[in-house]
């Protein structure tokens, strides 16, 4: 019966944790030469029209990474559309530890824009996103993500 029970409680915790995310895709950059002529693509399909949604940009970088923050250029076109705008993910905490989770030598940092995108109508667009640090190219950083979620 105990053992029914944890078993039974386990799964609803696993369950209850696991987040669907509407779009959750990550994209790979050199490690040692993210350059800012790279644009990391996102193509991204709205199935239904008037609908919020949640964004975030996730970044993965090494726990030795150099600067505390990264700072971006989000591109967004589609369905006459086409805007940008910049943005800061800090990474590390004033006493140089990571934010978000770590695992290895690796950390992941995941940011919810501030900013609402202006994507209510059906149809394809694309989320672009470029580095923008002065040291070019930047090492550090492993892997670029973007997720999206209902609201």
């Amino acid at each position: 019966m105990k053992n029914s029970l944890f078993f039974c409680c386990t799964l609803f915790l696993i369950i209850a944790c696991e987040q669907k995310h509407y779009y959750n895709q990550y994209k790979s950059v050199d490690i040692k030469a993210w350059k800012s002529t790279d644009t990391v693509s996102f193509p991204i399909e709205i199935k239904e029209e008037n609908k919020k949604y949640q964004y975030a940009i996730s970044i993965r970088h090494t726990k030795d990474f150099e600067f505390s923050n990264l700072w971006l250029k989000v591109l967004i076109k589609g369905n006459k559309i086409d805007t940008s705008f910049r943005y800061e993910i800090p990474l590390f905490k004033i006493d140089g530890k990571p934010y978000g989770e770590s695992s290895g030598s690796l950390c992941t940092q995941t940011i919810p824009l501030k900013t609402d995108l202006p994507l209510y109508q059906k149809g394809n667009y694309q989320i672009s996103i470029i580095q923008l640090m002065r040291k070019d190219p930047l090492d550090g950083i492993s892997d670029v993500g973007v997720l999206i979620d209902t609201k």
